[in-house]
């Protein structure tokens, strides 16, 4: 076997290798490409619940532009708006980084491809021409025949057949890695108008964002002068929590005196204690996975001591979170248990209590309730709706707290617990 023959056959299995190399490659990056897509979707999921969000409180704060009685009232709901259209701004910001990375990515494949197809026709172009000096069939048999051995001759004919099949195959695989080339660079462009136009809606929302926070500025200059109204609605504010708490209080504690004298007169079989324990068990499993005891709203008060949006240096403390919503909104028990209290609270409308073993889910300012003491009731089932204030959205006050062994209640953040 000559030289040059010895060189051709070098050079196909080393267009093998690197084939093998390539397709190696290729798997690597389809891996990642997979993972790339994979968030990218979420991110473009996340951008269209914050773009949902925003818009249901534009919807809200439009129903209360005309209110002249709470003041305050807007103040959350922008300070919301703002909060989603920050989160939306780092949404934007992650996916317009993933695309350029996207675009590097692709950039190196494409320069990939155009070195695999130069490699490729520089192998079909050596065997072409070692292929034309084997042109007709008495080389060909010479070069058979010039074996030493029966098995070299084997070989040689194997050989033969090899590069006769590798010449029809290289033509296709060419093609197909030009194809493929092609597509890399029509992707490559929708990737790029994507990008630019994911800068624009960047753009529209930064200034967007600009507005909001003006808006937020200009509200709260309109509450200057207005202390004396200010004042009559913190007063009312915190009368109305002190008689909300008051009451479900005056439930809870009816209900541990109730179930502490059930359990001195007959104590809980062993059945009884295994489902409060499973209910225990079960509540906490489902904590950061609970339903929204409405199907949309918006935290206007949140948890905790929580300073007042224009006065200095005043805070209130709440036991839950109040979610603005919109008017008359039907309220849902966010875990299966059973009612233990409908309780009817002056000025405040309803609220239902629901055990889940030692826990409590609370919901108030409800206008009606569906439910009476003693129903069972399934995750998301209607329990009543809400009453309507005066700006023309309603609000939840939603509460989550557990009874101890030894009669406490611990009142836990509702925002830990629930999910959109």
């Amino acid at each position: 076997m000559n030289v040059k023959t010895l060189v051709l056959i070098f050079r196909i299995r080393m267009l093998n290798v690197t084939r093998s190399l390539l397709l190696f490659l290729f798997c690597v990056f389809s891996f990642a490409a997979v993972s790339q897509q994979k968030d990218s979707d979420r991110l473009k999921k996340e951008q269209e619940e914050l773009k949902k969000k925003i818009g249901f409180t534009e919807k809200l704060l439009e129903s209360t532009k005309t209110n002249k009685q709470n003041l305050t009232e807007n103040i959350g709901l922008i300070e919301r708006k703002i909060e989603y259209r920050d989160e939306l701004l780092n949404n934007l910001d992650k996916q317009l980084s993933q695309l350029s990375m996207e675009i590097e990515s692709m950039k190196e494949e494409i320069e990939s491809l155009r070195l695999e197809i130069e490699r490729q026709k520089a192998a079909y172009k050596a065997m072409l021409v070692h292929a034309y000096k084997m042109r007709s069939s008495s080389s060909s048999l010479i070069f058979i025949l010039s074996s030493e051995s029966f098995n070299q001759a084997s070989k040689r004919m194997a050989y033969l057949k090899q590069l006769s099949k590798f010449r029809s195959d290289q033509i296709i695989k060419i093609q197909s890695t030009k194809e493929k080339l092609d597509t890399e660079l029509a992707d490559l462009e929708l990737k790029k108008k994507e990008k630019d136009d994911l800068m624009v809606e960047q753009k529209s929302e930064h200034t967007k964002y600009i507005s909001d926070r003006e808006n937020q500025k200009k509200q709260i200059e309109n509450l200057k002068g207005k202390e004396t109204q200010l004042q009559q609605e913190l007063a009312a504010q915190k009368k109305k929590v002190k008689d909300i708490q008051n009451a479900l209080n005056a439930a809870l504690n009816k209900e541990i005196l109730d179930k502490k004298k059930k359990k001195d007169e007959k104590p809980l079989t062993d059945k009884e204690i295994k489902e409060v324990e499973l209910s225990n068990k079960g509540f906490e499993a489902d904590k950061g996975k609970l339903p929204w005891p409405v199907s949309k709203g918006e935290i206007t008060k949140g948890y905790g001591k929580q300073a007042h949006p224009v006065h200095i240096n005043v805070y209130t403390q709440n036991n839950g979170v109040d979610i603005t919503t919109s008017k008359g909104a039907t309220v849902r028990a966010v875990y299966a248990g059973e009612v233990t209290s409908v309780i009817l609270i002056p000025g405040a409308g309803k609220a239902v209590i629901i055990a889940h073993g030692d826990y409590r889910s609370i919901y108030s300012n409800l206008q009606e309730a569906y439910v009476t003491k003693g129903a069972k009731v399934e995750t998301k089932q209607d329990i009543g709706y809400l009453l309507a204030n005066e700006s023309g959205t309603s609000e939840v006050h939603f509460e989550i707290c557990k009874i101890t062994a030894e009669g406490d209640i611990v009142h836990v953040n509702p925002t830990y617990w629930i999910t959109q």
